[in-house]
């Protein structure tokens, strides 16, 4: 995996804000403005300009998706049975989140859903991933600490981090388009999704390796999620946020407005960076 400072994604860090004044360049025919590549994070999601931002929890309630039925928000386990997910809570999210979806159809075309594969995720899911990532990522990395950094790129943490999906401020999603004469529903191509089903060379959101199809449907996903008021992980197309650390130091909030969503004495949380690497290593 190449480190995130070696990406052909146009950056620029100033103190804790990440932002971009220049298209990428394999997007230089896509024009990018600079309203939508601002709201995109651009280093790690563990960094210290995200885990620097205090949180002020709000309380507000999450809501659960499939209770909504709403046929332009759809589980995205419905195109594909691989994305199938049954741990409790998978489906929901804050309601703030939801109002942000609700504000992105109204942007998009009529023919045009989302597709979701995760809201909320449990500190133990949360683990189960990065473990996934880790031993993935070590085969190819002898020194472990440096693997388990290259992890965090990827999953974020939950060793000195709360991780965005357990504070059920973030979604992973793409978009769906129906045939208006069928009714048939099919996924728009944006490239590989996710990181937890292997290497995906695909993943970042101006990766280089994107078809013209591809930039402009993920064109089309970052405009209605940015303009609805969502924020943007530049190293996975498909994860936006409302709230959270990530979306605060994007945005340039003084604070978060939610923290985890789940039993903050999880075991999981009390575990050292040092405790994880021997554990997974023995």
């Amino acid at each position: 995996m190449k480190d995130l400072s070696t990406l052909p994604i146009f950056v620029m860090l100033l103190s804790n804000i990440c932002f971009a004044d220049t298209a990428p360049e394999a997007w230089k025919q896509k024009i990018v403005p600079e309203e939508i590549s601002s709201k995109i994070l651009y280093h790690p999601i563990s960094h210290s300009s995200v885990a620097m931002m205090q949180i002020k929890d709000s309380g507000e309630e999450l809501v659960d998706l499939l209770d909504i039925n709403n046929p332009r928000l759809i589980p995205l386990s419905s195109f594909d049975k691989k994305y199938e997910n049954t741990y409790e809570g998978w489906s929901k999210v804050r309601v703030g989140v939801y109002q942000k979806l609700l504000k992105m159809l109204d942007s998009l075309p009529d023919n045009i859903g989302i597709a979701y594969f995760e809201g909320f995720r449990t500190l133990s899911k949360q683990k189960e991933y990065f473990d996934k990532k880790f031993l993935e990522i070590s085969q190819g990395i002898s020194n472990k600490n440096q693997a388990y950094l290259e992890t965090t790129k990827h999953v974020s943490p939950f060793i000195d981090n709360i991780p965005t999906h357990a504070t059920g401020a973030a979604i992973d999603m793409t978009l769906f388009s129906v045939n208006v004469n069928s009714d048939k529903k099919s996924l728009l191509d944006m490239g590989k999704f996710d990181v937890i089903f292997g290497h995906n060379d695909q993943q970042e959101t101006f990766s280089i390796n994107t078809t013209g199809l591809q930039k402009e449907n993920r064109l089309l996903l970052l405009n209605a999620a940015i303009k609805a008021g969502l924020a943007n992980y530049g190293f996975e197309w498909w994860h936006y946020s409302y709230g959270d650390k990530m979306y605060a130091c994007v945005y340039k909030e003084p604070y978060a407005i939610y923290g985890l969503a789940t039993d903050k004495n999880d075991p999981i949380l009390s575990m050292t960076k040092d405790e994880y690497i021997k554990q997974m290593t023995k």
